[in-house]
């Protein structure tokens, strides 16, 4: 197993991931805007459910033309399958659609730098094997001062709205970190596409399931071109493609290390939400994500130096 943050530049595989990892960060990043247009037309739990519905849909079929190995047979594969269906989905999507109704886009962007450093706590307890070295811990520390920076701004009261998001959006980080450490851990047997169809319609079961304990009604969505392109972007680019490559990624590095795409989204969010939206963060936020950035630095130092010098 290839060490975490370690590269080596002459083996195209690692170009391979990185341009993965490029290309993940401007598709998750694009998400966060999607959703805050579709939350004007559709309950936020519903758009989690709807969009999973279909890219799950897509997905099986995909994998069930692709590949033999689509059906969940052993331990692992409903390990995994569990650990995306009934932590990852919900929480990385459904939970974090609520906090974000209660914020903006772009905050909600900034606060999935939360997720590198929640993985790497649940890392910690679960898997020995991808724990981070010191100096790499240095760096995830820095991040860690860069995201309470963020979280400080416009919590005038602890029962606010943007306290309550900024909250909800915390018990869903944590929740998302725990879905893919278990995915890491879990020796599945079925394809990546047939993994990540079986969690999102797991996902998906579950999120219909819950909407309407918290009030939600199809009778609340508004069908228009806005939505539905909104919709479409989530589920073809934000959700089957995106989730093929972050599996991808996830299958051959570290939780720890795929999950520092958390660390770019906010770049894509925060420019998208200015443009779309004209939000705009506090100045004391952007000092939090210079700071989780920095983090981000030194975290992939090896990389950067080494592409810089090639």
């Amino acid at each position: 197993m290839t060490p975490p943050f370690e590269y080596s530049v002459v083996d195209p595989t690692q170009r391979r991931d990185l341009a993965l990892f490029v290309a993940l960060s401007l598709m998750g990043g694009g998400a966060f805007p999607a959703v805050e247009t579709a939350l004007s037309y559709m309950p936020p739990l519903l758009i989690a459910a709807f969009r999973f519905d279909l890219a799950g849909v897509f997905l099986l079929g995909y994998a069930i033309m692709t590949t033999d190995s689509w059906r969940p047979s052993t331990r692992g594969d409903l390990l995994a399958i569990v650990g995306g269906g009934a932590l990852f989905f919900p929480f990385g999507q459904g939970i974090w659609y609520i906090g974000q109704a209660l914020t903006t886009s772009a905050l909600s962007g900034l606060m999935a730098s939360l997720i590198p450093l929640l993985t790497a706590a649940w890392s910690w307890v679960l898997i020995p094997e991808d724990r981070v070295t010191r100096e790499s811990l240095v760096g995830l520390g820095i991040g860690f001062v860069g995201v309470l920076l963020t979280l400080v701004p416009g919590a005038t009261s602890l029962v606010n709205q943007g306290a309550v998001g900024k909250l909800v959006i915390f018990v869903s980080a944590i929740g998302t970190a725990l879905g893919s450490v278990l995915i890491r851990r879990a020796e599945n047997g079925i394809s990546t596409p047939a993994v990540t169809a079986w969690s999102m319609l797991l996902g998906a079961g579950l999120m219909h399931a819950f909407s309407p304990v918290i009030g939600e009604s199809p009778a609340d969505v508004t069908v228009n071109a806005t939505v539905v392109l909104a919709l479409g972007y989530l589920t073809v680019a934000s959700t089957a493609l995106a989730y093929v490559i972050y599996f991808i990624l996830i299958d051959r590095r570290s939780a720890v290390e795929t999950n520092l795409i958390h660390y770019l989204f906010p770049v894509v969010a925060i420019v998208a939400g200015y443009v779309l939206f004209g939000e705009a963060l506090p100045s004391l936020a952007l000092v939090g994500f210079v700071l989780i950035a920095a983090g981000f630095g030194v975290l992939k130092r090896r990389t950067i130096v080494a592409e810089l010098v090639n």
